[in-house]
């Protein structure tokens, strides 16, 4: 008798133990999607791959920040494959976020625009190895007005052609 007690007492323990683990599971996976105070950013899109001289190339980020305080700067870096000591090709800058209204829970869009070896206005110049087509990619950081970074955002690889 007391080891069927005893056994029902541990298939009940078990069943228990997995229930735990089970609802663990589930708040911790729905918790990734809230706000947080560090601001979490994302890769919507990538307007191409392959960027001919004097085309353009947008990325277009979502953002999120519990505060809604991002308006400081977002920090960008170019990295060349092809021609790593190149420092027209590789560079990193901060850029300042526009000023908009603070709201709690802010998601957003940030678009930003390069265009491939030529100035035009309302783009940011980028260039890649001279005569050689350049295979780089972006790095993106957000920084918001209490000084919290989102962890680096890594863009696919981009060709950038003469």
């Amino acid at each position: 008798m007391n080891e069927l007690y005893l056994k029902m007492n541990m298939r009940n323990m078990n069943t228990k133990i997995l229930m735990i683990f089970c609802l663990t599971a589930v708040l911790m996976s729905c918790s990734k999607n809230k706000y947080t105070t560090k601001p979490q950013i994302f890769l919507k899109s990538v307007s191409s791959t392959v960027v001919a001289k004097g085309q353009p190339l947008t990325f277009n980020i979502e953002f999120t920040d519990k505060e809604g305080d991002v308006q400081d700067s977002m920090w960008i870096q170019k990295v060349s494959k092809v021609c790593p000591s190149s420092p027209l090709a590789n560079w990193s800058q901060n850029f300042q976020v526009p000023n908009f209204p603070a709201t709690k829970d802010l998601k957003g869009n940030f678009e930003i625009n390069f265009i491939n070896n030529v100035l035009s206005s309302g783009y940011y110049y980028i260039t890649g190895c001279g005569n050689a087509p350049d295979t780089c990619y972006f790095r993106f950081v957000l920084t918001d007005l209490a000084g919290h970074s989102s962890d680096t955002l890594v863009s696919p690889n981009i060709v950038l052609l003469p």
